[in-house]
């Protein structure tokens, strides 16, 4: 289960690209928060070979979260300390949907809750872990 006993979400990417980031479904009348967090590329690698874990954080604010990759390689994610991993949503009408407390669904359209939200780019509770995971 997501956002329990400090169990969030991890998406792991390759090579360039933005993670698209959703907070919704505010249980305190607060709107909704959209935005991107761009993949840094390595002064020292190829576009292509750059992998970026990216931490996917919360507020007690929202009870729904959403998210997905528009890059040209691959993403996938995991929750922290799980060995499971599944691939990453590719649009809002099918995005990876993360609600609290529950487990993360596939294929969740949430482009009416994307489009009512304030655009929030950079500056959603996404975070960049830097190094290696292992």
């Amino acid at each position: 289960m997501t956002y329990t006993n400090g169990l969030a979400p991890i998406v792991t990417v390759r090579g360039p690209g933005n993670l698209h980031h959703l907070s919704y479904a505010s249980n305190g009348g607060i709107t909704n928060a959209v935005g991107i967090m761009p993949a840094p590329v390595a002064a020292n690698a190829s576009e292509s070979n750059t992998i970026t874990n990216f931490l996917l954080g919360f507020a007690y604010s929202y009870t729904g979260y959403a998210f997905y990759w528009d890059g040209a390689g691959p993403a996938f994610w995991r929750v922290a300390g799980s060995q499971f991993v599944e691939p990453v949503g590719t649009s809002w009408s099918a995005a990876t949907g993360v609600p609290w407390g529950s487990q993360i669904n596939l294929g969740v359209n949430v482009q009416s809750e994307a489009a009512a939200a304030v655009n929030r780019d950079n500056e959603v509770i996404v975070y960049i872990i830097p190094g290696g995971l292992d």
